[in-house]
């Protein structure tokens, strides 16, 4: 069930003749529940508020003099969880030692590799609690002086985030069971997790992973950015107008606001705590802040007009932005203000917890780090930094219609990636050695888990994009715009892929080797083409046919309009994975590519559904190896869809009418198919759902 309501109110006040003043409000409020019959199926609760407003006040001192200030403030919280059904301390009641530390219910009991899929609930009580405020203030000059448009201002930006997340582990906890030690031991050589059934591993009581995420109160953490700028839009001839402009954008490191996070150094393990080293230049976030180099912000840019029937643009732009990582990898996550714990049995000996130990194997009284993931910031992360370029020419045909051809360009760099630090180092001949990282502290060799995050991911867009357009003349507009365009990159950041693009790994196969990684963007399309058109059709009382038509006949048949939009784009890249046979404890593990790779497209499966791309070139990695093939290897499918609207007035006085509209959402029905397995097994390649089946909706609206 999803239940939401939303609410706007606005004011527009001419104070004089010189100020205007203008203020909006609004809110918001989603929430969206689960419930299930399963005593050992926990329902779960989802609530979303939003909250925002704005108020703007415009000074006209003179007519080549105008200044805006604007305030604004923007609150979206987030509250996500699990709750008992009553079911009380089950998890002790079943023999799992402390298995009810965090309160009643049963932990989660994950399970793959077989027919079930587990029960309980990792997070019975609060998941996650965000509760964001973004502060805005900014003003705004716009001064003409003959042929110059000077444009100068500047904005602060105060982000405010107030936290409680447990963990990707849960707040209750979990174990998986994957049937890594019922397999066959040449299965689990080379596939590793997943070869066996899972559900025998549960009833030998072997779990290969056990963990169990922070249970403390919020944390908060805090940024500012301060910017100003200047632009100047010079008319250097009726032809030739060329713009100039600086911008200065520094973003400040996160700080906690009681310096509640700790941060490592990262080869000699020194512990850092926020507020008490001195190592950085801003001491309370435990990494260093940047305020010049490309801070400052070209913009250049410039239209030349030929003869009236041609522009040619061209443009230069640079711009910064602090990325999003991902919330589970920040710093106050740290012992010893919080800790989470995981226990991995990675080896094919027995593991030495069982089902009855229950989660009394993840921490140790006497040591702080064993068994915790640790978050590793690295000292010289900075906000991403943007460099984009076109250059288009535009021709008139005619009085209403123009095509435009062009090209654009992209190139981003210290892209947020997050780093497996722990990740073992494998040498030439098969075997492996520890991670460097951290290995100086001895009192940190206890730790399952090292989350990393570094800005070392760089990406780079180049496109082709033609575009034909009609404006509205004779009842009819319409657009095509098509565009030939390749994008590559080294990561495809926290939060890529998904949907008609199959969940790629965030992680490096081998965080030793970057270059490894590089390959499509999880959204990069060779071609892509879109187009609408609106259509008055020219029947009707008033139109070109029928003008005199009957009222009766004209309610019926006349003053229709209609509009379509068209959508033909080729597929996403997938990347197939498999298990990790390196011995390095890799998270983003591929397979061997033994044969080009080679696409079947709709043809039908066995085992249901489609078996999108040959599975026979790709095989299990060798032991003491990483997998052969690269990023992006194959397509999935592409999309086409035609959605239509028809749309109707009805007059019923001089100022008052109704308007009926109908829509067709994928009116041919035309399956947008969701990407094909992209990992190593039996169901490689294969199609078993879509999305997007035809939607008809209808709708009337008064008029008054």
């Amino acid at each position: 069930h999803t239940y939401g309501d939303q609410g706007d109110a606005k004011i527009d006040a001419d104070l004089t003749e010189r100020h205007r003043l203008y203020g909006r409000y609004s809110q918001s409020r989603q929430s969206s529940p689960s419930f299930s019959s399963f005593p050992l199926t926990f329902p779960s609760f989802f609530e979303a508020p939003a909250r925002n407003g704005v108020v703007n006040w415009t000074q006209t001192w003179s007519p080549s003099f105008v200044n805006e200030i604007r305030a604004g403030a923007n609150y979206v919280k987030v509250n996500n969880g699990g709750q008992d059904r009553g079911t009380g301390n089950i998890a002790e009641q079943l023999g799992i030692q402390n298995g009810n530390e965090r309160g009643p219910g049963l932990f989660a009991m994950n399970i793959s590799g077989g027919a079930a899929g587990g029960f309980g609930e990792a997070n019975i009580g609060t998941q996650q609690l965000f509760a964001n405020t973004s502060l805005q203030v900014a003003d705004a000059a716009v001064i003409t002086r003959g042929r110059h448009v000077f444009h100068a201002g500047g904005q602060v930006i105060r982000t405010r985030i107030n936290t409680f997340y447990a963990g990707n582990n849960g707040r209750t906890g979990l174990m998986d069971f994957t049937g890594r030690f019922t397999a066959g031991p040449d299965a689990r050589a080379v596939a590793g997790a997943g070869a066996g059934a899972g559900e025998a591993d549960f009833f030998l009581g072997l779990p290969d992973r056990l963990g169990r995420g922070v249970n403390t109160g919020t944390w908060g953490q805090r940024s500012t950015l301060f910017a100003a700028y200047l632009q100047d839009e010079w008319r250097i001839t009726n032809a030739l107008n060329v713009n100039l402009g600086l911008r200065y954008e520094t973003h400040t490191p996160w700080v906690e606001v009681k310096d509640r996070q700790a941060n490592f150094a990262p080869f000699s393990g020194e512990i850092q705590i926020a507020d008490q080293d001195t190592i950085y230049n801003n001491d309370r976030a435990l990494y260093n802040s940047y305020n010049f180099g490309y801070n400052f912000q070209p913009r250049v840019g410039f239209a030349w007009t030929v003869n009236g029937q041609m522009v040619i643009r061209g443009a230069f732009t640079t711009s910064t932005y602090l990325e999003g990582t991902g919330t589970n990898l920040r710093l106050p996550l740290n012992p010893p203000f919080n800790q989470e714990f995981e226990t991995r049995y990675d080896t094919l000996t027995l593991p030495a917890s069982r089902i009855s130990q229950g989660l009394t194997v993840l921490s140790s009284a006497t040591d702080p780090f064993a068994g915790a993931n640790i978050r590793l910031w690295d000292p010289y992360i900075k906000p991403a930094l943007s460099q984009q370029w076109n250059f288009t020419v535009q021709q008139r045909l005619g009085d209403v219609t123009t095509v435009q051809a062009g090209y654009v360009g992209q190139k981003g760099t210290h892209l947020m990636v997050p780093m497996p630090y722990f990740q073992r180092q494998l040498l030439a001949d098969g075997t492996t050695a520890p991670s460097p990282y951290l290995s100086g502290n001895p009192a940190l060799t206890g730790i399952t888990q090292i989350s990393g995050t570094e800005s070392n991911g760089t990406m780079r867009y180049d496109g082709l994009q033609a575009v034909f357009q009609r404006r509205l003349s004779s009842g009819l507009q319409a657009q095509v715009s098509y565009a030939y365009s390749k994008c590559m990159t080294n990561n495809i950041g926290y939060y890529g892929s998904g949907g008609q693009s199959a969940p790629a790994s965030a992680y490096w196969q081998n965080l030793y080797n970057s270059k490894a990684e590089w390959g499509p963007c999880f959204f990069d399309v060779t071609h892509n083409l879109t187009s609408y058109a609106v259509w008055d059709i020219p029947f009707g009382r008033g139109r070109a046919f029928g003008r005199d038509l009957h009222p009766v006949l004209n309610a019926v048949a006349g003053n229709w309009n209609v509009s379509g939009i068209l959508s033909l784009r080729g597929g996403f890249p997938l990347t197939i994975s498999g298990g990790d046979a390196s011995g390095t404890k890799s998270r983003g593990p591929r397979a061997n590519c033994i044969a080009p790779g080679h696409e079947f497209g709709t043809r039908g499966s066995a085992a249901g559904g489609y078996q999108w791309f040959d599975p026979s070139p790709y095989a299990p990695a060798a032991p003491g190896t990483f997998g052969t093939c690269g990023v992006g290897t194959v397509r999935g499918p592409g999309l086409r869809t035609f959605d239509m609207s028809l749309q109707k007035q009805f007059p019923i006085s001089e100022r008052t009418s109704v308007e009926f509209r109908s829509e067709f959402i994928n009116l041919t029905n035309t399956p947008i198919l969701n990407a094909p397995n992209s990992s190593l097994g039996g169901d490689l390649g294969r199609i078993t759902s879509s999305q997007g089946a035809r939607n008809i909706q209808f709708a009337l609206k008064l008029y008054f």
